[in-house]
């Protein structure tokens, strides 16, 4: 859309990560510690929490379409016995993976999930603008059927098919938290996306939350701006409004970036609401025009110290949970659920956020332009790293090459 002067963004300061690196992320002190806090393996002989977890880290990135089968064949896989030896020796069946997932607490797996957020925020976060942090907002739907989970109603439901909602915040390049919602009351992006939004905000830190015009009221804007909660949103072509004063008087950007946009006002106005009343709240209105399709983009915001030309750029960054949706459908099986069971989806859903964002710190940090290359790069590096750490110790080279030898003789 438009660049932003270089002084506007964050200085990158990559440095490339080994998989071995990230997965002291997820130490085995810390799920063991975990599991003993929250007694989540009490009275449990097989499939402990920790063990459970690694299965379903390995199913997700191994690449096919997840299924308790394939969780059930990969606890045979030799390397991943090697991965988690604790659980090599047990047998597992998909109908004994199936009632851990539905009888596990997903609390574990949530506070798992929080600590490896809160780590990898504080280990390889980095401002989306030297100044800001950049948090993108949307929903995905995802189709179940109301006889096994029960949804939400979302157009002709006659063949009992409904949806579930996943309400998604994507901050900088990596850090994902989602809200799953089966309500009818969050089919509204005005509910699910402002309560989102609300809920995630930290006035500790210099963030800035992005959404589209899904979210559109005059309230919800009135309320961010009375949170003191930053924000970005795009409203229809040509909003209602009552000019107040000119914020900034002209384009601030070079003339060779105009080519695309043409600018058409920075002002603070009062926006009218849906009822025709004006809103008494004040905003900054920015509006572009693209000239190729002579479509007016209105920006509507309570940023005031940026140029326009940023918040353009802001807005633009809201394509790429877009793109986050597409790879966690595609390829991390976000649209599939195993079991349709809330405590089930629960587990499997913090240990997707985990793996997810794992592999988006591996792509952000070793410059990898695809996230399907990332996730291959990743899964088989840790492939490669378990092999040659056997191969260092001839005794664990033997255990390696028996169980290879075992498991070809089964296929």
């Amino acid at each position: 859309m438009v660049k932003i002067k270089p002084s506007l963004i964050a200085a990158p300061g990559l440095e490339s990560v080994r998989v071995s690196e990230l997965l002291k992320l997820v130490p085995d002190e810390t799920l063991e510690q975990l599991a003993t806090d929250m007694q989540v393996d009490k009275w449990v002989k097989k499939l402990k929490a920790a063990g459970l977890f690694k299965l379903v880290l390995f199913s997700i990135l191994q690449g096919e379409r997840l299924s308790l089968r394939v969780m059930e064949d990969n606890v045979s896989d030799p390397l991943f016995k090697i991965l988690a030896p604790a659980l090599a020796a047990d047998e597992v069946t998909w109908g004994g993976i199936r009632d851990r997932l539905i009888h596990v607490k997903s609390e574990f797996f949530r506070r798992l999930y929080e600590k490896v957020y809160q780590t990898a925020e504080a280990k390889y976060g980095s401002k989306g603008l030297s100044t800001h942090h950049i948090k993108r907002f949307d929903s995905t739907m995802v189709s179940t059927f109301s006889r096994l989970l029960s949804g939400m109603q979302v157009g002709n439901t006659s063949k009992g098919k409904t949806q579930v909602k996943f309400t998604t915040e994507f901050k900088d390049d990596f850090l994902i938290h989602m809200a799953f919602h089966q309500d009818q009351a969050h089919l509204s992006e005005e509910t699910a996306l402002k309560e989102a939004v609300l809920d995630r905000t930290d006035k500790s830190k210099a963030e800035i939350s992005v959404f589209d015009k899904g979210l559109k009221s005059r309230q919800s804007f009135t309320d961010f701006d009375a949170q003191q909660t930053l924000f970005v949103g795009r409203a229809h072509e040509n909003p209602r409004y009552v000019f107040l004063k000119t914020h900034t008087p002209n384009d601030t950007r070079p003339v060779e970036e105009r080519d695309e946009l043409e600018f058409i006002q920075d002002s603070a106005v009062n926006l009218y609401e849906s009822n025709q009343k004006i809103c008494p709240t004040e905003f900054r209105l920015v509006q572009y025009r693209i000239k190729k399709s002579g479509l007016l983009i209105s920006f509507v915001t309570n940023v005031w110290d940026l140029d326009a030309a940023v918040i353009a750029q802001i807005y633009k960054m809201r394509w790429d949970i877009e793109v986050l949706f597409r790879f966690m459908k595609q390829e991390m099986n976000l649209t599939h659920f195993v079991c349709n069971d809330i405590n089930a989806i629960e587990v499997m859903l913090y240990c997707t956020l985990i793996t997810s964002m794992l592999v988006l710190i591996y792509k952000k940090k070793n410059e990898i332009k695809s996230y399907k290359r990332a996730k291959t790069y990743f899964f088989k590096e840790l492939l490669y790293e378990i092999v040659l750490e056997m191969l260092e110790v001839p005794e664990t080279t033997e255990y390696l090459k028996q169980i290879i030898q075992k498991f070809v003789r089964k296929q």
